[in-house]
């Protein structure tokens, strides 16, 4: 008598068993009363983490708008050039100061934005090293912002008499974006900065950059009168 031909297992059938197998094994794992019990602790877990998840970033969305609606009432003072009371708040008028938005909204997109509005305050009251502060703690996401804060920190040296490290601080922050509007003038303030601090090398290389990275600047023709300084 002959053997018949053992009928060919296709890789698709071969897949399904292999599925049912493990579906099986799986359920029979699950049904052991141990299993069962560290499955459900594990999916408390989880739901547990997403609720706490989905209500960090609800309490922080309304933490900002909170910052933001703050922020746009204080600018109108910080506008009219009245940096204490921009700083210190009006209570009176219900509005809270620059100072008080960052400390209880710092961490926040607006309160981040808060920092440069009071670095420029401290800074136009001639308060140097709580400007620098500011300026320096920023860790937002903006590089408008970011570029405008470090070219902060380059008008605080520039003020305390650091020329070196204010034309360093001005070309850092020319080059957070190169898309950012603000880089021509960075660039100007940092050959500026450099002339004035005898680093010839630095003002004449930035001049470079300026010429080549902005050709249409008009920053160029303003940095030509420092370039006789910085030529040889």
């Amino acid at each position: 008598m002959s053997l018949k031909a053992r009928k060919k297992i296709t890789h698709k059938e071969l897949k399904k068993d292999k599925l049912v197998t493990s579906y099986f094994e799986a359920r029979h794992w699950f049904d052991q009363p141990e299993n069962k019990k560290k499955t459900y602790i594990g999916i408390a877990i989880v739901v547990v983490l997403a609720s706490v998840v989905f209500l960090y970033i609800n309490n922080k969305n309304a933490k900002n708008e909170e910052a933001e609606t703050k922020l746009s009432a204080v600018i109108g003072l910080y506008e009219q050039g009245k940096y204490p009371e921009s700083v210190n708040g009006d209570p009176s008028a219900g509005i809270m100061g620059l100072g008080q938005i960052v400390n209880e909204y710092g961490s926040t997109t607006s309160g981040e934005t808060a920092k440069l509005y009071l670095g420029n305050c401290y800074y136009n009251m001639k308060d140097y090293d709580n400007a620098l502060k500011q300026f320096e703690d920023y860790s937002g996401s903006n590089d408008i912002i970011k570029a405008s804060c470090i070219s902060g920190s380059g008008a605080v040296f520039e003020a305390k008499g650091d020329l070196k490290k204010a034309g360093e601080y001005y070309e850092k922050a020319a080059k957070v974006n190169k898309t950012v509007v603000i880089n021509q003038e960075n660039l100007f303030y940092a050959i500026r900065a450099y002339t004035n601090a005898g680093d010839k090398e630095s003002a004449k290389r930035v001049f470079t950059a300026l010429k080549e990275d902005y050709p249409k600047s008009k920053y160029i023709n303003e940095s030509k009168r420092f370039e006789t300084e910085f030529k040889n």
